[in-house]
């Protein structure tokens, strides 16, 4: 089985988890400082969760405009080239600067065409439960929960993120003990084993053609 074939529940939730379950942070009472962590996240998510719910009837190329948006909202919070290399892992070096941003750039895109109606879907269909936040320094998690209605006991998910110039930006998920950056660094790392780094790039590229015509 190919590396981007494996649809498992945990792998789309790890990504869907990114922007829904936040979901849940909206309904905390507590008094939260400004630009918190977890401050953030809510405050995205409203965001996204009203571009996502904006129209009832929506046909398809509508739902992709909507979809296209949410993420216009919710991309500027993670730090995309901090996920895009600790996905690669030690490979990264081996790249040239043009290299990097190419990579980030077909990375971020595989993640966005893979998920994206799945993020649209389960906006409206999941229930979400806060549990709370961890900070230490300059990197906080924030733990949450969500109920899909395919199963009877909610699931958990951890957001890991750290400050940038005095920013909180995502740079991992981890659903069910599911790292998103550690599973694509084991998959994209048996593929730079089978061919090569320039292997991996063709490998994203055709994938990506594919989810176009799908």
């Amino acid at each position: 089985m190919g590396i981007y074939q494996r649809k498992s529940l945990i792998t789309k939730i790890t990504i869907l988890g990114v922007v829904v379950s936040l979901h849940s942070l909206t309904g905390a009472s507590n008094v939260r400082a400004e630009n918190s962590p977890l401050e953030i996240i809510r405050t995205t998510t409203n965001q996204a969760l009203k571009v996502l719910s904006s129209s009832a009837n929506r046909d398809k190329t509508q739902r992709q405009q909507q979809i296209e948006q949410m993420w216009v909202v919710v991309l500027p919070k993670f730090n995309t080239k901090e996920i895009a290399q600790r996905s690669l892992g030690v490979h990264w070096q081996k790249l040239t600067n043009e290299q990097k941003e190419e990579f980030t750039q077909l990375f971020i895109e595989l993640v966005k065409k893979s998920y994206g109606s799945t993020l649209d879907r389960y906006s409206t269909e999941a229930q979400f439960l806060f549990d709370g936040e961890q900070v230490e320094g300059e990197y906080a998690e924030v733990q949450t929960r969500i109920k899909a209605p395919s199963q009877e006991d909610p699931f958990s998910v951890v957001y890991r993120l750290h400050q940038q110039n005095g920013t909180w930006l995502i740079y991992d998920v981890v659903a069910e003990n599911v790292s998103l950056v550690q599973n694509y660094r084991n998959q994209f790392a048996r593929i730079i084993d089978k061919s090569s780094v320039e292997g991996l790039f063709d490998s994203l590229k055709h994938k990506l053609e594919e989810l176009k015509t799908t």
